[in-house]
């Protein structure tokens, strides 16, 4: 079975935090990592951090974190851009 590759979004909740979207990316690895390393964010933890998104393998239905960037609100718009923008030309092309 082939692994997909995913980009999920999370937000903290009072009930903790929670996945409210996803890109799947396809099964390219490094087209996936690629995109991934294009984000804004940082992969350091903070107590304020409320927003992340994070790069998956997907195997078996199982997913399996890779990276992952706590974001800002203008940083998760920013990078869904990227992320659409990139997709579209890996698909299309």
């Amino acid at each position: 079975m082939e692994t997909l590759f995913q980009i999920s979004l999370h937000i903290k909740t009072p009930s903790g935090f929670e996945t409210y979207g996803t890109f799947d990316l396809g099964y390219d690895r490094l087209q996936a990592t690629e995109i991934f390393n294009q984000l804004k964010g940082t992969p350091d933890i903070s107590p304020h951090s409320v927003l992340y998104m994070n790069l998956s393998a997907i195997r078996d239905g199982i997913p399996l974190p890779m990276e992952i960037r706590h974001c800002t609100l203008e940083d998760i718009a920013h990078n869904a851009r990227i992320i659409t923008r990139d997709v579209f030309k890996n698909r299309a092309l």
